[in-house]
């Protein structure tokens, strides 16, 4: 590539890179406005989100101080006091804290990096995109809007509350530098594709075991293309390389294969099948959208807002569609009858498998006679046994299928398909009847380390987001090309924002509560926050803090946030799993101020040196009366500051 080729691409990634920022910026509005205060879509997980990379944030400055000790300690946070390796219950984040530790030595507040960190998915996910799809031959503006298409696919949107799902962005940074380097067989360049798949590894557990057979399908598919099976070269770098990540994510990893015990070992299989998605769910928008969200609603439930949008479904099926033109286009022949007929079968049962995905039955009356179908299955084999006919008897249709192998569309097209299947979990539901479909998934979850504790098959939609948004960059490059028009990829983008934004942007979230006081829709940092904390600042370093009301996640969640002022042991606590005697402790003490002798013995027993009651957040006059029990057990009052009471607990109780 010669110098100015190079000045040329960099100018166009530099470009890409700003203009996805200023795009980011409209589409999340109001959140711009208030990056230090508010906070991206709600008040529940990306509370402890933001404790989360606070934690990380501070133990690795505290190892770049010189406190080697933080290595043996790392994963044992100051939530669900005593427990150890507390941070394992959920996610790490360890790839998030490490971008965000920069800013977070000059301006430790945790909204703010956050936020940063929440909006940079934005932009590094459309830019990698970017970066593939003109890796693998699409013009800067169709790669462009195929940035767009996944940067702000409405699935990504809909995953607003929760960071690792959205810091899906190394995905496509691992596919561009693999596409380098079997283009350049560049070292740094597959030095550059290990970094990337240990930075998504590291940024979402999901990704981990999700991206990874994706990864390894397109080094094979690659491989295949080029034909560098026998080449000792390739396969010794691509080992090296894949060794190399695994040793770094052990490490990482360790800490959640001690607790697999502890924890009972697993998720229950009828817990991922609810997790997982529905066949409807791809025709199921999130609520929030504005404008599919009245409208497409098929089969609303927990992590089933799947469906993609008009643009990127248009868009690669143009993509399909130039490809299987292009493949017949290079052969200039006409097929047999036989093989015709074969094609013709093959494709009219493909569509009957499609159909029968949504309407499980299916009867059609031909007059003198009746079709039936009841069995996906068999649609679904003779579809494949024709094919395989059909390519076995036409040297043109082989020929036409070994030209559709070596085109990038029929990767991604199977992506999708793959991961359409696999995130309908380990027992396929369509409108929440079984499918009569097999379930990959399920042999994962029982075979696979690891995936016996992921509980989310539906984010593989994620994976499947991606392939649709490169796919459809595909398509647009075609169009384009034969229109030879620049307002069509324009006019795509503009179409593709309109339909999946969700304006304005959600700050502050937070949903009414039974049982105790709604907490203020808003955390407080700097001088605004609850002068409190500033006490238990001041308290011993071996104090272990208890805050009430207890048990009840917004209240235990901000009791969290608020821990990163002081980092004095919690007994209050939030996560992806939870310590058994946690659950004890909340179902006592979450019914405060009744049964006051049993919440006596359970506070005993937490090791709780020091209380806070927020009395603001009890109904009916009830704060109090726990600030007067903690009385009556010896606790003496340190600080009062309107509803907020710091208590010293008695030391034998």
């Amino acid at each position: 590539m010669s110098p100015d080729a190079r000045r040329d691409r960099r100018r166009q990634t530099w470009t890409a890179a700003l203009a996805y920022a200023a795009i980011t910026f409209v589409m999340t509005w109001p959140l711009g406005r208030g990056l230090a205060s508010d906070v991206a879509w709600d008040l529940g997980d990306s509370i402890l989100n933001m404790w989360i990379l606070a934690w990380g944030c501070r133990q690795f400055g505290l190892l770049l101080s010189g406190h080697l000790g933080v290595l043996a300690t790392f994963f044992d946070a100051n939530i669900f006091h005593p427990e150890p390796l507390t941070l394992a219950y959920s996610e790490h984040l360890i790839a998030q804290a490490l971008q965000a530790c920069p800013i977070y030595a000059v301006a430790p507040n945790p909204i703010l990096i956050y936020n940063l960190l929440f909006l940079s998915t934005f932009v590094l996910s459309g830019l990698g995109t970017f970066l593939l799809l003109r890796e693998l031959g699409c013009s800067p503006r169709a790669a462009f809007v195929a940035g767009l298409l996944f940067a702000f696919a409405p699935y990504r949107m809909a995953q607003s509350s929760h960071l690792q799902v959205m810091s899906a962005q190394w995905m496509a940074f691992t596919l561009f530098a693999l596409r380098r380097y079997f283009d350049t067989a560049s070292r740094w360049a597959l030095a550059g594709a290990a970094a990337a798949f240990v930075a998504q590894g590291l940024s979402c557990g999901y990704y981990l075991l999700y991206f990874a057979p994706f990864a390894a399908a397109y080094v094979v598919w690659d491989v295949t293309v080029r034909g560098r099976w026998r080449t000792p070269r390739t396969w010794v770098e691509l080992s090296a390389a894949g060794l190399a990540s695994a040793l770094v994510m052990a490490v990482f990893l360790y800490p959640y294969l001690l607790l697999r015990d502890v924890l009972g070992g697993g998720r229950d299989l009828a817990e991922v099948a609810s997790y997982s998605a529905d066949a409807y769910a791809y025709l199921t928008a999130a609520e929030h959208n504005r404008v599919w969200g009245p409208v497409v609603r098929a089969f609303p439930r927990a992590e089933g807002d799947l469906f993609p949008g008009a643009m990127p479904m248009l868009l690669a099926l143009a993509g399909i569609t130039a490809w299987l033109a292009r493949c017949r286009a290079s052969d200039g022949g006409h097929l047999s009858r036989p093989a015709r007929a074969l094609v013709a079968v093959a494709m009219a049962a493909g569509a009957f498998v499609v159909l029968m995905v949504f309407e499980r039955r299916i009867t059609i009356d031909f007059g003198l006679f009746t079709f039936r179908a009841a069995d996906i299955g068999r649609p679904l084999v003779l579809s494949l046994l024709a094919a395989a006919a059909a390519a076995g008897v036409s040297p043109r249709v082989r020929a036409s299928c070994a030209r559709a192998a070596r085109q990038p569309e029929l990767l991604l097209l199977v992506m999708i398909v793959a991961a359409w299947w696999l995130s309908l979990g380990p027992a396929p539901t369509s409108g929440g009847r079984p499918l009569d479909l097999p379930a990959p998934y399920r042999v994962l979850f029982e075979y696979v380390p690891g995936f016996e504790g992921l509980r989310v098959p539906a984010r593989f939609g994620m994976i499947g987001a991606l392939a649709l948004a490169a796919l459809g960059g595909f398509g647009l490059h075609a169009l384009a090309t034969r229109w030879r028009s620049i307002a069509v990829p324009a006019v795509a983008a503009v179409l593709f924002l309109a339909e999946s934004a969700s304006l304005p942007f959600v700050v502050n979230g937070v949903s009414p509560l039974e049982g105790v006081a709604t907490p203020e829709g808003r955390l407080y940092r700097g001088d605004q926050t609850p002068a409190v904390y500033e006490q238990v600042s001041r308290l011993p370093a071996e104090a272990v803090l208890i805050e009430f009301p207890f048990g009840w996640p917004d209240y235990d969640l901000r009791a969290m946030f608020y821990s990163t002022r002081h980092w004095r042991p919690l007994v209050n606590g939030y996560s992806g799993f939870f310590p058994p005697r946690y659950g004890r402790y909340a179902s006592i003490l979450s019914a405060l101020p009744g049964r006051q002798a049993d919440a006596a013995t359970a506070l005993g027993d937490t090791g709780a040196t020091h209380a806070i009651v927020h009395e603001a957040g009890y109904l009916d006059g009830n704060g109090p009366r726990v600030t007067a029990w903690l009385r009556s057990l010896g606790a003496g009052e340190l600080f009062r500051e309107g509803p907020d009471v710091l208590l010293r607990l008695p030391r034998s109780r």
